[in-house]
């Protein structure tokens, strides 16, 4: 490559880094965490939800029985939909929409988070209790900011791929030497270059795969402008032909107990051989269109790519939609695919499987935001010489600290917010409780290591905080819940056991990084420097 191209190809390479620096590790940090969604999500709520839940068979719920006492607890169910996901337990949730009916009351339009008993059908509410969990999951989507933030998301996800493809034009002839040089007894740059390098030649399939799915992801927009093309624009027809979404609008009230749910369950349960539902939808029911549909996966070892949906028209009692598990296309396996890629979900690995990982996927996702912290003091250290002028390093520096107090002052909040979590009742688990404490501290941390305009200091002491927190996270879920780590794990209480032992490893990582940490040579201020140049001059200025 000629001198030209290469720098080029290094300016693009460096700046859409620092451009997207920011948001980069913030979804890469999110993403870290939200890898272990559910098991947050049952950390924190301890008794109700400890063991780990299989699926059950569709068969196995009389969805007839569940209707009726719905009606009889007084629940008016035309044009209402709902949703089960079938897990094993003594009560079953589910989700039961607002009426689309426009003549329906304000009552019926409201939706409802449900549970009944598997035994006795009785209906109860469930409390709804929102978990930390769902707040790092939104925000490594930059869903806070609605539809424009997780396109936002995937915009970074793009610029993400053309930095990794120019850092791979850059350095590939001499990316194997450089992967095994390290040389810490160099110069500040040279350590960072170093570490940067390498942990990045490490991580370039798995980041490359999620600079790529989260892409895909973000802008999934585009996907529904241009193929809503071959529907002459009209993107609900084409969302509907793409997710099987048929038959929206409500048709006429029907009576309910003439037409009995159980038997698409049982249909269900003999379509496909190995196939197993995971969530069944009764759709727009006590209408001429009512529906029964099943989504489910075969067994992840007879096959990757699994999954099936079949949707059943209960009046006409027909098949209206179906996507054979066996018979999967090459357009129909693409977003199957993505999918399992980016969430870690290879299939049913079983309880170790499943989290060894997720954990792998948790290491790389850490190390990718080391390499995006390192690269951003790579072009500090760069920029701190003395043939840029002083407006600009001053410029630089502040950046610096800007960019370190927002991105570092992340873990202690984090650890921080899971205390608070499992430490404020039921009732307070709200999602703008957890708005204002994280994303308020995250705001008054980030603006305390701002002001004190030292890297290091940040550093030292977000480590140090998170260290701290992390050590105390599972003697605090111990105190209030019971569930030492010990007793999770003999339990089988393996979600919030893996909680636990996440936070431990992060805290002795954390702290073992503080403890071999060198206070750097201190530096003259930029400004002393420049008039002792100046000074230097004066005396030596011939007579």
């Amino acid at each position: 490559m000629g001198k030209r191209n290469h720098n080029v190809f290094f300016h693009l390479h460096t700046v859409s880094g620092i451009v997207i620096s920011v948001g980069l590790y913030i979804i890469f940090f999110a993403g870290a965490f939200t890898l272990f969604e559910k098991a947050i999500h049952h950390w924190e709520e301890g008794e109700a939800h400890a063991t780990t839940t299989e699926t059950i068979p569709a068969i196995s719920i009389d969805y007839d029985r569940l209707t009726d006492s719905l009606q009889a607890k007084g629940y008016d169910l035309y044009g209402r939909s709902l949703y089960i996901t079938l897990e094993g337990g003594e009560k079953q949730a589910f989700f039961l929409s607002g009426s689309t009916d426009s003549l329906a009351s304000e009552a019926d339009r409201k939706e409802a988070q449900l549970s009944f008993n598997t035994t006795t059908y009785e209906i109860a509410d469930q409390p709804e209790r929102y978990s930390f969990g769902s707040l790092l999951y939104l925000l490594h989507f930059f869903y806070q900011l609605d539809r424009p933030g997780y396109y936002l998301s995937g915009a970074v996800a793009l610029f993400f791929l053309f930095a990794l493809i120019t850092g791979l034009v850059i350095h590939w002839k001499k990316i194997v030497l450089s992967f095994y040089v390290f040389r810490p007894g160099a110069k500040l740059k040279t350590i960072w270059t170093d570490a940067h390098t390498a942990l990045g030649t490490i991580g370039i399939p798995f980041q490359f795969m999620y600079a790529l799915t989260g892409a895909m992801f973000g802008l999934g927009v585009l996907v529904g402008t241009s193929g809503s093309v071959l529907y002459e624009g009209d993107t609900e027809k084409f969302y509907a032909e793409l997710y099987g979404e048929h038959n929206n609008v409500l048709g006429e009230r029907v009576e309910a107990s003439a037409y009995r749910l159980n038997p698409y369950a049982d249909s269900v349960d003999h379509r496909w051989a190995d196939f197993a539902p995971k969530y069944i939808g009764l759709l727009k029911l006590e209408s001429e269109n009512m529906q029964f549909r099943a989504y489910g996966y075969l067994d992840s070892k007879a096959q990757f790519l699994n999954n099936g949906e079949v949707v059943y028209d209960v009046v006409l009692g027909k098949v209206n939609h179906e996507h054979n598990p066996y018979e999967m296309s090459y357009a129909e396996s693409i977003w199957p695919t993505v999918s399992r890629l980016h969430y870690a979900d290879y299939g049913n690995l079983g309880t170790l499987g499943d989290y060894t990982l997720k954990f792998i996927y948790f290491i790389l996702a850490v190390m990718t935001c080391f390499v995006i912290i390192s690269g951003v003091l790579i072009w500090l250290e760069a920029r701190n010489k003395r043939n840029v002028p002083e407006k600009e390093r001053r410029y630089n520096e502040r950046v610096g600290h800007i960019y370190l107090a927002i991105c570092l002052s992340m873990l202690p909040m984090t650890a921080l917010t899971f205390i608070v979590a499992k430490l404020i009742p039921v009732g307070w688990a709200t999602e703008t409780f957890f708005n204002s404490v994280f994303f308020g501290g995250w705001l008054l941390l980030s603006v305390f290591f701002w002001r004190k305009q030292d890297n290091y200091f940040t550093n030292r002491y977000t480590l140090l905080a998170s260290g701290a927190l992390g050590m105390l996270i599972p003697l605090v879920n111990g105190l209030v819940s019971g569930h030492w780590i010990w007793r999770a794990f003999l339990n089988h209480q393996y979600e919030i056991f893996i909680i636990d032992v996440l936070w431990l490893f992060l805290a002795t990582i954390c702290l073992f990084t503080v403890y071999r940490m060198k206070k750097p040579t201190t530096k003259v201020p930029i400004q002393t420097r420049r008039k002792r140049s100046v000074a230097t001059k004066e005396v030596f200025q011939p007579s």
